[in-house]
């Protein structure tokens, strides 16, 4: 009996997961473009191939070849959002979401452009500036610009759980 259920939990996430998908080629619930009807009918959308290189033998993750500044990064991608050949849709200059699919961007300047791992503006923030040692300083010497901030510890909130 508790198999059951819990194997009847597991399919309904399933379900639930696949449902809320929703195709990047016909933009319709219930599927991925690895299973969209509309993309086995036309075989121009560009899947099934390496996006670098162009082979149909790998796939991107597999792929040996040098990337050519020239071209691009994916010259033989097609954008899910404009149809055009040579980026994805995360770059796509006519998508306003972003690398952000479901909205959003980075915590620390706010573009879509970027994560907030890659934001040129933590880069910038984590270098430290090293002062010089003259003569006469004593060795206990520091300069604080600026006192760093303490973060208070959230209070626990007791989690209630109902049978």
């Amino acid at each position: 009996k508790k198999d059951r259920r819990r194997e009847d939990r597991r399919l309904k996430r399933q379900e639930r997961k696949k449902n809320a998908m929703v195709c990047f080629h016909c933009r319709e619930p219930g599927h991925g473009v690895a299973d969209c009807p509309a993309v086995l009918e036309s075989q121009d959308m560009g899947t099934g191939i390496c996006y670098r290189c162009g082979s149909t033998e790998h796939d991107i993750s597999k792929c040996k070849a040098k990337v050519d500044p020239a071209v691009g990064a994916f010259p033989y991608a097609k954008c899910f959002i404009c149809g055009e050949m040579g980026h994805l849709s995360r770059s796509c200059p006519d998508n306003p979401k972003g690398l952000y699919a479901e909205g959003g961007g980075c915590r620390l300047c706010g573009s879509v452009e970027h994560f907030r791992k890659d934001c040129p503006e933590k880069q910038n923030a984590d270098q430290i500036t090293v002062g010089r040692w003259t003569t006469g300083m004593s060795a206990d010497y520091e300069q604080i610009a600026e006192t760093p901030k303490l973060q208070k510890p959230k209070a626990k909130v007791p989690k209630v759980v109902s049978f």
